[in-house]
């Protein structure tokens, strides 16, 4: 039904698929996007205005898809950044539409046609499909004349793009090296070592952990650590107000209807054409008695709820759309409204079914949430009604004296680092800043949440400092055996590989087996197969074997693992080997030629920016 589709498109859809539509408007089109043009600019290139609107338009979304995706992090740094970078954005566009004009290129109507026939976001089952196409540029605020102008455009900016690759040129025989090498197979086998596998057997000696730690007494600094002092007022910590009263109780309802009100819901029937002369034919139709479900089925372009005869199920305001909004909710149960027409270019006829009252949730029911909601609004007052003075008195006054004033607990906190996960960010932030540990003042105030608020003072400070031998002795030891295990492991895989090599089966064969060491065949592999420790990328640096020989390797993977590497053969796959490695490498090529075009274009042309409205 319309309702969900318009649901769906307020969550993560809805910005798959605009990112779908929109990818091809990263460079070009944007000035087409809602197809307004207001006088004011944001820039001037050539003489030639940047519509301010499209920019706020185009940043306000951006803005949201990012504060989303970035929450806290979203930093005033990552905003001017993104103002800055679709700024020149819209800058490029110009310079590349002037550059396209001055060089006469058009781009077709049918290749436009092309690219939106195969744009995945209008693809149903594969095919292209009208009815998504029209269904989606609607939910997003776009026509189809302006969306295909910004495609045309678009085109006209890759057409650039292929007159400059024409200079870019690789050899068939170049081509056909780049392909062997990136469609190569090999034929893998491997043995992994690990070193927990040998720690048990390794002893170190008091001297080997003595002579570590003194040639590594850096490594071993223990940051400085502060103790602080400090008071919190919360919400908790108010005092319990009086019980309130009846009339309490029913004023904190009466002002707060809305928190118990289920709004009025309306049920209806639609049919949405794209035709005006089409509409009022049904509606004809309908108060000649036909039934308003089969002509829905037959004729509603609303996909969702054609096949339900244009049932759209109950709704409340502003879920459907203003114009609907305005219709439906005057009508009564069984009226039938004219054809109503949307800024989209569509038409509704619309039939109301029911009506669900706007409701209230009886006192009874809800003066316990009221009781709760009158303690916690007191309490707030109390907060917020001390939290300025809270604040004056810890600017001025000592810690034990703003505890004594307010009734509230001085408290101590552990030793805690810098970047201590044991209290909140601000709370460390705030015990290392330098007005707490080089002046030795109060902190301010700092909000943990809307219902906490803490002021803390250094109460010791333990300074950076060289641990002991005997702090340290275990975590030495523990460095020491897995530094000799990883020894031990690497002299084995050399022992194995190097055995194999010379063709000493036997012996390599004794070390796996003494060793509880087994053989993994992983087969033909490419250079997309995902193996553990990077045996893909080892396996296809080793050199190709020779006369049907093996190749054997001895590799580190890491610190823990060493590898034993068996390649049993290189092949290239029969049939076409065409990866697109080539395409990929000329297409960077390209790109930076594009780059350098668009640079030469920046420093030829006028531009001026009205930095003031960014």
């Amino acid at each position: 039904m319309l309702a969900a589709i318009r649901n769906k498109s307020k969550g993560p859809l809805a910005y798959v698929i605009v990112g779908l539509i929109v990818v091809p408007f990263a460079l070009f089109g944007i000035q087409d996007y809602a197809s307004r043009n207001l006088n004011n600019s944001i820039a001037k290139v050539d003489g030639e205005d940047i519509d301010i609107n499209i920019y706020y338009q185009e940043l306000n979304s951006q803005q949201r898809n990012l504060q989303q995706q970035l929450g806290a992090a979203y930093t005033q740094e990552i905003d001017d950044t993104l103002k800055q970078s679709l700024l020149d954005s819209l800058i490029n566009e110009k310079l590349i539409e002037n550059y396209a004009n001055s060089l006469d290129i058009v781009t077709l109507d049918d290749e436009v046609k092309s690219v939106i026939e195969m744009n995945q976001a209008f693809l149903v089952d594969g095919e292209f499909s009208q009815d998504r196409y029209t269904q989606l540029l609607r939910l997003n605020s776009y026509t189809p004349a302006s969306y295909e102008i910004a495609q045309s455009k678009a085109l006209n900016g890759e057409q650039i793009k292929r007159n400059l690759s024409s200079s870019a040129f690789m050899s068939s025989a170049q081509v056909k090296q780049l392909n062997n090498l990136a469609s190569q197979e090999r034929e893998v086998s491997y043995i992994a070592l690990n070193t927990e596998n040998y720690m048990d057997q390794i002893s170190i000696s008091p001297s080997q952990i003595s002579d570590y730690f003194d040639e590594n007494k850096s490594n071993f600094m223990e940051g400085k650590k502060v103790k602080v002092d400090f008071v919190e007022m919360t919400l908790d910590a108010m005092e319990e107000p009086a019980s309130p009263t009846f009339d309490d109780l029913q004023n904190l309802y009466d002002d707060n209807a809305e928190l118990y009100t289920n709004a009025e819901r309306r049920k209806a029937q639609h049919i949405l054409v794209d035709s005006e002369v089409l509409a009022n034919d049904l509606l004809d139709q309908i108060n000649q008695g036909a039934d308003f479900a089969d002509l829905a089925k037959a004729n509603s372009e609303d996909t969702s709820s054609n096949e339900e005869g244009g049932d759209l199920g109950f709704f409340e305001r502003e879920l459907m759309g203003a114009e609907f909004d305005e219709a439906v909710f005057e009508m009564n149960i069984g009226d039938l409204s004219g054809v109503v027409a949307t800024d989209y270019g569509y038409f509704h006829i619309i039939k109301l079914t029911d009506i669900e009252p706007e409701t209230m949730q009886p006192f009874d029911e809800v003066e316990g949430q009221l009781e709760t909601l009158f303690i916690k609004k007191a309490k707030e007052k109390m907060l917020f009604g001390s939290l300025e003075e809270f604040m004056n008195l810890s600017y001025e006054e000592s810690l034990d004296m703003v505890a004594d004033q307010f009734g509230l607990e001085l408290q101590t906190s552990d030793y805690f680092s810098q970047g201590s996960n044991l209290y909140d960010p601000k709370f460390v932030a705030s015990a290392f800043s330098q007005s707490v540990i080089d002046e030795g003042e109060n902190s301010e105030v700092m909000e943990i949440s809307p219902e906490k608020f803490v002021v803390l003072a250094l109460s010791d400070l333990q300074p950076e400092r060289e641990r002991d031998l005997n702090e340290v002795e275990s975590q030495i030891e523990t460095i020491l055996k897995s530094l000799t295990a990883k020894e031990v492991i690497d002299d084995i895989a050399e022992s194995i590989a190097s055995s194999l090599s010379s063709g000493d089966q036997q012996r390599a064969d004794q070390l796996i087996t003494d060793n509880n060491l087994e053989w993994i065949t992983e087969g033909w592999i490419s250079r997309a197969s995902e193996l553990p420790f990077g045996v893909t990328s080892l396996s296809f640096t080793l050199p190709k074997p020779e006369d049907g020989r093996h190749t054997y390797s001895a590799e580190s993977a890491n610190r823990s693992n060493s590898l034993v590497i068996d390649l049993a053969g290189v092949r290239i796959p029969e049939g076409d080997s065409d990866t697109g490695i080539s395409d990929l490498y000329l297409s960077q090529e390209n790109n930076e030629m594009f780059v350098s075009l668009i640079k030469q274009l920046r420093d030829n042309a006028e531009i001026r920016v009205f930095t003031d409205l960014l």
